[in-house]
């Protein structure tokens, strides 16, 4: 349809006849005529629990060919943590070969660049104290990564990329929270990025519907109890600094192996499901082994499309 014949529908042909060369209207309708431009497509992957043992790298190098495979082919991928089975209680030795077997398989069977977010099971914790790579400074080094949570901007959009995990008050690993410094690097950030739409990574969800009602965390004498380690303890401070900033649009995180999206506020919450399932020991509830396929445009909106990619124990 040309604007002559869409003026015409619109009832606005008319009134820009009299109004020649109106410029709000003439930028009306420019708006309605041009579509939106997707600008970025990128792959998020989530809590792949890699370890030699229940066929996980089998599995791991099936959905990164599954990714790789696809006719409209993302950019690169986001992988928000979780990348092998555990540190957190395992000695060096066995974290080690966890994370030589990842690098292997990125290696050997992955093209495209990866951005990472910390997971709590990276964060080796298991350990003397005195070794220097003990905790977060094991996974950065993993990771390519000089801090565990920093921003960039791509194809027109605003990348955060944040550390959920954090020790607890007796310094044993793990809560979930950003500390106090992160915050305050988060506020600053979003101040000095009012333009863009944003997107947020986190690998622990800052809000979620789902982990209040799996698990059984009902109580009967005390209601849902979700503990320390199931989203955000600090959500309702990080929802009221949210809340300055319109153009936030979409928060993506990983951690409890299901698929949900939560709109809040304006704001879509998206937890994306499990590349290890149910800890590769089948589906976990309703979500299948899978990644995400993401789209952004150039008007600030997203698609988030979940891709399961056939994996059967």
């Amino acid at each position: 349809m040309d604007r002559r014949s869409l003026l015409k529908n619109l009832g606005l042909g008319a009134l820009i006849g009299v109004l020649p060369g109106t410029r709000a209207l003439a930028t009306i309708t420019d708006n309605i005529i041009k579509p939106k431009k997707r600008v970025l497509r990128f792959a998020h992957l989530t809590d792949v629990h890699l370890e030699p043992e229940l066929k996980a790298p089998e599995g791991l190098v099936k959905c990164l060919h599954h990714i790789q495979s696809q006719k409209d082919a993302p950019a690169f991928i986001v992988n928000t943590g979780d990348c092998i089975m555990d540190a957190l209680k395992a000695p060096k030795d066995r974290v080690e070969l966890q994370w030589n077997l990842w690098h292997g398989l990125m290696k050997s069977d992955n093209s495209l660049p990866i951005e990472y977010c910390i997971g709590n099971h990276d964060i080796w914790g298991a350990g003397e104290t005195s070794d220097p790579l003990y905790g977060k400074k094991y996974s950065l080094e993993m990771m390519r990564l000089e801090k565990p949570y920093r921003s960039f901007n791509k194809a027109g959009w605003h990348f955060i990329v944040l550390d959920s995990i954090q020790p607890k008050n007796d310094g044993v690993w793990y809560t979930c929270k950003l500390d106090d410094e992160q915050f305050d690097w988060l506020e600053k950030d979003l101040a000095a990025n009012t333009q863009l739409p944003i997107i947020i990574f986190s690998h622990v969800p800052i809000v979620s519907a789902a982990t209040v009602v799996v698990d059984n965390k009902f109580k009967e004498d005390t209601g849902y109890q979700l503990g320390l380690g199931s989203m955000h303890t600090d959500a309702a401070r990080l929802v009221a600094l949210f809340d300055q900033h319109p153009n936030i649009r979409l928060c993506m995180s990983g951690h409890i192996h299901l698929y949900e999206q939560v709109m809040y506020n304006g704001i879509t919450y998206v937890s994306n499901g499990a590349v290890s399932g149910n800890w590769w020991k089948g589906t976990r509830y309703r979500t299948e082994n899978g990644y995400a396929m993401v789209n952004l445009y150039d008007d600030g909106s997203f698609e988030n499309e979940y891709v399961p990619y056939g994996w059967t124990v």
